[in-house]
């Protein structure tokens, strides 16, 4: 009887090993998944993969380095210095030249000519020149005498102050009509009309004095 129990005890070991047993299935599962080195933790990766390249961060010499060759290149301001011109001198009298000029040089009587006065700087340099009007006029005179028969400050006492820059070659002009008629200085209301005849026109400046330009009155 004890040869029949042994008997069936290994007939129903080898039974088992021929249907794998030996272990339990969940003991051998385990085994396997840690043979092969299978974690038994995993972590997800994330959403957003770093980005390809070198970041470069403030501060770092890459980013000082690279900051230095992108910055525009900036050249230094050129120094000026401002040299203030001399004030330019009074303009000699040899330097000034005055004339008379009219539209025509033959009028009627008791026509109103207009006389225009001309001052010029005649010299290589500009400077300046005092033009007030007390210190110009226009007079007339007989064609051969020196006596003015009327200026035209006479009646007009009005005082300026011009002093102009002329530069060479430059003038000023000044025009005046004249009625014909004699004037005195203080500028009387009692006047005479010029009868017909030739006369002087004659500029002046202070005491520069300029040819004289004849105009004929005829009746």
């Amino acid at each position: 009887m004890a040869g029949l129990g042994v008997g069936a005890v290994l007939f129903v070991w080898a039974v088992g090993a021929l249907l794998g047993g030996g272990d339990t299935p969940a003991v051998r599962g385990t085994a396997n998944e840690r043979s092969v080195g299978v974690p038994l933790a995993t972590t997800e990766p994330p959403s957003n993969p770093p980005p390809t390249g070198l970041l470069l961060l403030p501060g770092s010499p890459s980013s000082s380095a690279s900051s230095a060759t992108n910055a525009p290149e900036t050249s230094p301001s050129p120094t000026t210095t401002s040299v203030t011109p001399p004030r330019p001198q009074t303009c000699p009298d040899a330097a000034i030249r005055v004339t008379v000029t009219t539209p025509k040089s033959v009028y009627e009587v008791g026509d109103q000519p207009v006389l225009t006065l001309h001052i010029a700087n005649a010299g290589a340099v500009a400077c300046l020149r005092n033009v007030s009007h007390q210190l110009r006029s226009i007079e007339i005179i007989p064609v051969h005498g020196r006596k003015p028969l009327w200026d035209s400050s006479y009646c007009y006492q009005a005082r300026s102050d011009e002093v102009r820059l002329l530069q060479p070659g430059q003038s000023v002009s000044y025009s005046v009509r004249w009625a014909g008629r004699t004037a005195a200085p203080g500028c009387p209301v009692s006047r005479t009309m010029l009868p017909a005849g030739t006369y002087d026109a004659v500029g002046i400046l202070g005491s520069i004095k300029g040819p004289r330009t004849h105009i004929t009155l005829v009746s």
